[in-house]
């Protein structure tokens, strides 16, 4: 997973939660999240000062918070001990009942389960909230979102820093999903960026997604796994992604588009040895093959990986980047060692950033990659054990690196980069 919190007082409706859960399990759990977070860099960066005072009232007041303790409530209070720590590696999730939708037989037992149809709601007239988000502005973030072609969630404010998506219509194949359900719950802690509750699009366990973003009329983290589409949150139905890498490209590559435009593409700097194998490879077979005025390099998609990795590619660049231009490409899915080589290469002369504003997943990782199944066997915890290397990287985590010149979705990226080139001769 790559990568689920208040009590909720809402002004436009009220919210059933449903099922009572034992106070002292409840507490166990918030106790021991707490003290597995209080281990983490993140934690030992940030949580200081005011910020512990403030911490340590709002972990008293959510120890005493026992009142209709449904699932929903129990998981968002958890969650709302990771919403002031700043690290998008970290991660919550309610251990789904079932682990593959694959098995027909399982899913269609689990889709008719007695807290599926008693799912948290918001009640409301669907109706008039439709006639209402429909007359949102497209910058808003308040409006109707499709998820595919299988249901449509509308999304409404209901504080100054809260949204909810209640389901407003399904198909006929997506029936454990009923209209008026609770699908998200949106946390605003910059405009336009989130601490995102999901409930995932088939299992309906909750999620914490401390990285969400909404921009080009999506929530362009909502991707989820083992679910039965591979889009987003979005208002626009069709979507062509013009952002993101397609699919078939090669983990590496370098050709001519011009006699003047050379493309480098490099999805990764893993220190998988395999991989670290080919990339030295890739990098060694380039070295005198980077030859014309202007290089496109695509970050796009990068999915990080380790510095030494890296720092082979960044000593080329420069190099080449001392007497030539570079145009590099990033967009939300560049995240970890790729934004810390994008940075690095920012700092260059003859170096322009274009795209879209990365992940912001730069200060923090994992060594592990580890879970902590919480002792009452519902959530689990990913935590994080390592800072990122280099210095003054805090700003950039969950804010991403905002590009030097903003790429749209009208069409492709490169064309709308050799655009920009041709101007700059």
């Amino acid at each position: 997973m790559k990568q689920f919190l208040f009590i909720i007082y809402l002004t436009c409706g009220t919210l059933n939660l449903g099922y009572t859960q034992t106070i002292s399990q409840y507490q166990t759990d918030i106790s021991k999240l707490r003290l597995l977070l209080k281990k983490t860099p993140s934690y030992k960066d940030q949580i200081r000062g005011v910020r512990l005072e403030e911490y340590n009232t709002m972990y008293e007041n959510l120890m005493d918070d026992t009142l209709n303790l449904s699932p929903y409530k129990y998981f968002n209070n958890l969650a709302k001990l990771m919403i002031p720590i700043q690290d998008s590696h970290l991660g919550l999730v309610q251990l789904p009942e079932i682990k593959n939708n694959n098995d027909s037989a399982a899913f269609q037992s689990h889709s008719n389960w007695q807290k599926f149809e008693k799912f948290p709601q918001y009640s409301v007239n669907i109706d008039s909230l439709k006639t209402a988000l429909l007359k949102k502005t497209d910058d808003s973030v308040e409006g109707i979102y499709y998820y595919d072609n299988y249901y449509s969630v509308g999304v409404l404010r209901v504080s100054q820093t809260e949204y909810i998506g209640i389901v407003i219509e399904t198909k006929k194949e997506v029936n454990h999903w009923k209209t008026g359900q609770i699908a998200m719950h949106l946390y605003e802690y910059k405009t336009n960026y989130f601490k995102a509750v999901y409930a995932h699009p088939v299992y309906k366990n909750f999620m914490l997604y401390n990285n969400e973003r909404y921009a080009n009329h999506s929530l362009i983290n909502s991707h989820f796994y083992q679910s039965f589409s591979e889009t987003v949150y979005r208002k626009v139905q069709p979507f062509i992604n013009y952002y993101a890498l397609p699919k078939e490209s090669p983990m590496f590559q370098l050709k001519s588009l011009s006699d003047s435009v050379q493309y480098l593409l490099i999805r990764n700097f893993s220190a998988n040895q395999a991989k670290v194998k080919k990339s030295n490879a890739f990098c060694d077979s380039i070295q005198h093959k980077l030859n014309t005025p202007s290089l496109i390099l695509d970050l796009r998609n990068n999915e990080g990986g380790a510095a030494k990795v890296s720092s082979k590619f960044r000593r080329l660049l420069k190099k080449y980047a001392a007497a030539n231009k570079v145009y590099v490409l990033v967009n939300n899915a560049t995240v970890s060692q790729g934004e810390i080589f994008t940075l690095q290469l920012k700092s260059l002369k003859n170096v322009r950033i274009l795209g879209q504003t990365t992940k912001g997943m730069i200060t923090y990782g994992s060594n592990y990659g580890r879970w902590e199944i919480l002792p009452g066997k519902q959530f689990a915890a990913y935590l994080t054990d390592m800072r990122g290397v280099g210095k003054g990287l805090l700003p950039y985590e969950n804010i991403g690196i905002k590009p030097d010149i903003e790429l749209n979705n009208d069409s492709d990226w490169i064309g709308q980069t050799l655009i920009i080139i041709k101007k700059d001769l």
